[in-house]
């Protein structure tokens, strides 16, 4: 189940990745460019991902937090670099911790306190991840740019050729 568990986090890493190196071969106005969306920019939708990977990260480390700020990113490089420390952070606690069922008890942003494995809050980042990621794509689309695939099959075939 850890195997599966850490798999299941590189996609939501790699996913991202491939949609910022997407992003960094078009044009660089459209990160803040408003469109009609569930977050007004892609930008905006980024940093709303990376205050929840961040917040769910902490409350698995242990930390006691209700919410986080999403952070106002500029570029697509201060985006990537974001990700990148992040997620490498998130993967070595994970590697390095034995049981990912063990349970985390946090309070929500509305005060509430809730109890779930490890395991289970990874589930909910990468799929918190992959919908935000077709916001983004859908985005790019509104735009008049051509999106890129960052479905899990894709990201199993990209780890079976290597």
């Amino acid at each position: 189940m850890k195997k599966l568990t850490l798999q299941f986090f590189d996609y939501h890493s790699w996913a991202t990745k491939q949609l910022i190196e997407h992003l960094s071969k078009l044009p660089k106005e459209i990160m803040n460019k408003e469109v009609n969306s569930v977050f007004p920019s892609i930008s905006q939708t980024f940093a709303h991902m990376y205050a929840v990977d961040e917040l769910w990260f902490l409350r698995i480390s242990g930390k006691s937090v209700n919410s986080i700020e999403p952070k106002p990113f500029k570029t697509i490089q201060e985006i990537n670099d974001a990700f990148t420390y992040l997620h490498n952070e998130m993967l070595q606690f994970l590697n390095f911790k034995d049981d990912l069922e063990q349970t985390v008890i946090y309070t929500n942003t509305k005060g509430q306190r809730f109890s779930n494995s490890i395991r289970e809050m990874i589930y909910h980042i990468v799929n918190h991840g992959t919908y935000h990621r077709g916001n983004i794509s859908a985005m790019i689309r509104q735009l008049g740019y051509q999106g890129v695939s960052t479905d899990y099959i894709y990201y199993l075939r990209n780890i079976n050729k290597a």
